[in-house]
């Protein structure tokens, strides 16, 4: 028997409420791929959703071939039910590697051309000490803008930090906890004199340029750390079994011989020295437990970033109004006047009023075939009867 007949507003439901309009605000991305990529590619795709965790689709199976399938029905179909904000395309044409970034589901879309990358395996490959947990990907990052200027700066480069920003959700200082912070998210702004990069070239190259590369004085790069924690202020022999990693001591008679180094059987090579220069700016007293053995609270320990990739090199070469369609807000290449831009904006006005009053002019056909056919089965079927 049915005895309740609304929900009652407990502390509990209010609690998940407020949590649910928390939610609502994170920002979630999807990194696909379209058209046929080399190998390479596909792996920088999966680099990508590893840099976008926790808040991100790291197993999407995208239709790749299918060019029909366009980021307004990727929009369309997830903005809603699964709350995609920003959808990442990486696409490849000849030599050339693009990659936009999309506002879900009205826009603004910017267009990168992706000058140069390194996967995350390339860059774990030189690294003596590379970084690989898993547990570090269970936060968001912190994002770190650079060099993108102040309230002067131009229009597009105030719009790329813009976006780059609200591509992750915000940290609050006040609130946040000191075992999220497990990652850093750097977007540098490199701004270069252009005419001197020309010159240089030529004398590299002993030949000139094209247009392209004349104008490419603005690049942004990326990259992505894991930050690594270490107590100081004790014996590196020390330290080492307070992390844990207990060194071989069968030929020892006493732990003691370990720590002072007195013994013969000790001194192998690669060992570290005590004088290993150590950089004093980059100690600080954690104000609560972080991960890893030592790093206790009121504890000192040296912060390190470590280098997980992907690496990119970006350089924005358009914008666009709406999700990848709309008005050209800015081209670095192509630069129009007013008026071209009216011409142009009154010509694409007139292609869509053309193309909507075709559609009409289609459907009203098809309805009054459906019709013809229909009376066309009604009067068969008088007949019929009548015969009958």
């Amino acid at each position: 028997k049915k005895t309740r007949t609304h929900v009652v507003q407990t502390d509990e439901n209010i609690r998940a409420g407020l949590h649910s309009n928390d939610e609502l605000k994170i920002p979630r991305s999807l990194v696909i791929r379209r058209g046929k990529c080399e190998s390479e590619l596909i792996e920088l795709v999966t680099d990508m959703r590893k840099l976008m965790l926790p808040y991100t689709a790291l197993k999407f199976k995208e239709d790749a071939t299918n060019r029909k399938v366009t980021l307004s029905h990727y929009a369309n179909s997830l903005s809603g039910p699964m709350g995609v904000t920003h959808i990442l395309a990486l696409s490849q044409k000849s030599s050339k590697i693009t990659l936009r970034v999309g506002r879900t589901p009205a826009g603004p879309t910017l267009s990168f051309r992706v000058k140069r990358f390194t996967l995350g395996r390339q860059i774990r490959s030189v690294q003596r000490r590379p970084f690989d947990s898993a547990r570090a990907f269970e936060s968001p990052p912190i994002v770190v803008t650079n060099n993108f200027g102040d309230a002067t700066a131009a229009p597009h480069v105030k719009l790329m930090r813009i976006t780059f920003q609200n591509m992750f959700p915000a940290i609050n200082v006040g609130t946040v906890r000191l075992a999220d912070c497990k990652r850093v998210v750097l977007f540098n702004f490199i701004r270069r004199d252009a005419e001197s990069e020309k010159e240089r070239r030529q004398s590299t190259t002993g030949g000139g340029d094209n247009g392209e590369n004349d104008a490419e004085d603005e690049e942004v790069e990326i990259r992505h750390y894991a930050i690594r924690a270490k107590p100081v202020g004790v014996d590196r022999k020390v330290r080492r079994i307070v992390e844990s990693k207990l060194p071989n001591l069968s030929n020892l008679n006493d732990i003691a011989e370990y720590i002072t180094g007195e013994s013969p059987a000790l001194a192998k090579p690669g060992d570290m020295s005590d004088s290993e220069a150590e950089d004093e700016t980059s100690h600080v007293v954690l104000p609560s437990k972080y991960r890893g053995k030592g790093n206790n609270p009121s504890q000192k320990s040296a912060l390190k970033l470590v280098e997980i990739g992907p690496r990119l090199r970006l350089k924005l070469y358009k914008v666009e109004r709406a999700l990848a369609s709309g008005d050209v807000m800015y081209h670095a290449y192509v630069h129009k006047t007013p008026s071209e831009v009216a011409a142009l904006k009154s010509r694409k006005d007139g292609e869509v009023a053309l193309k909507k009053r075709r559609r009409e002019e289609q459907e009203a056909n098809v309805a009054r075939k459906k019709a013809a056919k229909d009376d066309k089965r009604v009067a068969r079927d008088g007949r019929r009867k009548e015969r009958e």
